[in-house]
């Protein structure tokens, strides 16, 4: 097999299972056809476009009891190296309700707690797994049990050894992490006013905020303005990315598409541009799609070449 140059991390990975349904009423019986089970958890939605995109990716974190199983058969129906962590407790399933308005019911379960030897295992198993590849990609929530200290201490292990860091998670972890400066980082515009505590109303007010953040080491700053695209500042350029326009199906796992976009860009060399070009096409091909984090290549093209980039410079570098 050859050698992943890409490693996700997923340790809070889930089954997500979506029912499509006229109307959800509660205290009574709704039926429902052909839900839609996947393997979820926001590295696992980026593990599956990266695998769909050709990238050879080896993914990992903790699974445990028969939900694990159904994921670790999924990874291998994929071709994507398994190297997620086995633990005690049973990995956990998340409920989507779709009704014919598109409003979306979730019910998400905490999941397992994670035991220190658990934990202490995960950093054995990464000590040999982030020396291999380019590019780690972190995602998501903490399981219960689990600081952010375990996020902090992958950034520094992946700069020891020259490797880049896509970090997507937001809250406490976000913040916390910021300090060790990851290659990436993706917040909302709620996410970003909430680290920096202030108001960010107008686009200016946003781009300060973002150069700000961009001090603390971080080459790639990227804002979701939903549909209408993405603001991206790096190494002193502001890139704002207009989307392709598309009728979207669901919206949920996009960030998740554009970020395995943006690792594949990244490990084919690409530059900045043409990654994020790549990043967004594949955020909008997985919302013409109702599976969460998929995409199908024959839009890609099509959606590439409705994408734009327009630049401008901060007067910083």
């Amino acid at each position: 097999m050859e050698k992943p140059s890409i490693l996700t991390v997923t340790l809070n990975p889930a089954i997500d299972t979506a029912y499509r349904l006229e109307y959800l009423k509660t205290g009574s019986t709704t039926r429902t056809k052909k839900p839609l089970r996947t393997a979820g958890g926001k590295g696992l939605n980026v593990t599956r476009v990266l695998s769909i995109l050709g990238e050879s990716v080896t993914a990992t974190g903790f699974l445990g009891g028969s939900n694990g199983t159904y994921i670790r058969n999924e990874l291998a129906r994929l071709g994507v190296r398994d190297e997620f962590v086995q633990i005690l407790g049973e990995t956990r399933q998340c409920l989507a309700f779709i009704d014919s308005r598109n409003n979306h019911t979730e019910i998400l379960e905490e999941g397992p707690s994670i035991s220190s030897e658990e934990q202490e295992e995960i950093r054995k198993l990464l000590r040999v797994l982030i020396p291999e590849v380019k590019i780690l990609v972190v995602s998501g929530s903490l399981p219960l049990g689990v600081s952010s200290n375990l996020y902090q201490w992958m950034i520094r292990e992946a700069k020891n050894h020259g490797v880049k860091v896509l970090l997507d998670t937001s809250g406490e972890a976000l913040a916390e992490s910021l300090l060790l400066g990851p290659y990436l980082i993706k917040p909302n515009r709620e996410e970003l006013e909430e680290i920096l505590g202030c108001s960010c109303q107008g686009e200016e007010e946003i781009w300060k905020a973002m150069e700000k953040i961009a001090e603390k080491g971080i080459e790639v700053v990227i804002i979701s303005d939903g549909d209408k695209g993405s603001l991206v500042y790096y190494k002193g350029e502001r890139l704002k990315v207009v989307s392709a326009e598309i009728r979207a199906v669901s919206a949920v796992g996009s960030g998740d598409s554009f970020i395995a976009g943006f690792a594949a860009g990244l490990s084919k060399g690409y530059s900045i541009k043409d990654t994020l070009v790549l990043a967004s096409a594949c955020g909008s091909a997985n919302a013409l799609e109702e599976t969460t984090g998929y995409i199908n290549l024959q839009n890609l093209d099509y959606l590439i070449k409705q994408i734009s980039i327009e630049s401008s410079w901060s007067g910083r570098s």
